[in-house]
């Protein structure tokens, strides 16, 4: 069974780098795993994934041995173990409020003792049952992870008690919903969501869990680092594209506006209406 290298970082006290994607880019886990990412974060609670492009991404990870972190749009027990037999390395579930949210999370993605997971063993997880180990649900207990949002005034007053199910791995912050309840804004600096990450970081040092949430800058990275955030996400598919067409566009600008006062060229004689 392939190893998380998220875990292996989170297990070890260090920071997981981690990428973000909600679009079935082929190349994504490949270019991630190229510049030292440990995983990819891909979105499907606000991105629209057929179940077929949902399998061949996460294939796509474990051809460059990179792990998937995938956010489910459901939090039906079949459908949540049906991702970790195509092979995904963690389950992240959004708006979870309570103990007991994150403990029927746990009954379906892990094994029992610990949970209540189905068996097959014919999925990418154990290699289509080719040399399996004997081990297998152990193993797969033990290398696939379980995060949890914490995104409300309800999750973050619970943010202890679900931290300390036995089972769930991450609290991940989710800085959009959290602000928009708050009245505040998602920065990092901001005075009520740096409290939000201090309870959180709070609550994950004492039950032995990780946490963290998405940032835009290095500056926003290392703050939450000193806060002790260990699963971190910087770098996405829409900002790259919005940022480099921006620059397109501004390109784009400089070179028009500086033709503004030459007449046009004209097109020549083809007969086409443009």
């Amino acid at each position: 069974m392939r190893k998380s290298k998220i875990l292996a970082k989170l297990r070890s006290g260090k920071v997981a780098r981690v990428a973000c994607t909600g679009s079935p880019i082929c190349m994504f886990p490949a270019l991630a795993a190229h510049f030292h990412y440990d995983g990819v974060w891909v979105d499907a609670e606000h991105r629209t994934w057929d179940p077929h492009e949902a399998q061949a991404m996460i294939a796509n990870h474990h051809a460059a041995d990179i792990d998937c972190l995938w956010r489910a749009v459901t939090k039906e027990k079949t459908a949540l173990y049906r991702l970790l037999e195509e092979g995904a390395s963690g389950l992240m579930i959004p708006h979870v409020g309570t103990p007991d949210e994150a403990r029927a999370l746990v009954q379906a993605v892990k094994f029992p003792p610990l949970g209540d997971r189905g068996l097959c063993g014919g999925g990418r997880d154990a290699n289509f049952w080719v040399g399996a180990p004997k081990d297998y649900t152990t193993q797969a207990n033990r290398e696939t992870f379980l995060t949890v949002q914490i995104e409300t005034p309800e999750a973050l007053a619970n943010a202890e008690a679900i931290a300390a199910v036995p089972g769930v791995d991450v609290l991940f912050i989710g800085p959009g919903d959290m602000s928009l309840r708050l009245g505040c804004t998602a920065a990092v600096s901001d005075s009520k969501m740096l409290e939000v990450q201090k309870q959180i970081a709070a609550a994950c040092r004492k039950h032995g869990k990780a946490w963290g949430r998405p940032v835009g800058t290095a500056d926003d990275a290392r703050t939450i680092i000193e806060l002790g955030a260990q699963l971190v996400v910087l770098g996405s598919e829409f900002g790259a594209l919005h940022k480099h067409l921006s620059e397109c566009s501004d390109q784009f600008d400089g070179l028009l506006d500086e033709k503004a006062g030459a007449p046009a060229t004209p097109l020549p004689a083809t007969g086409r209406t443009y």
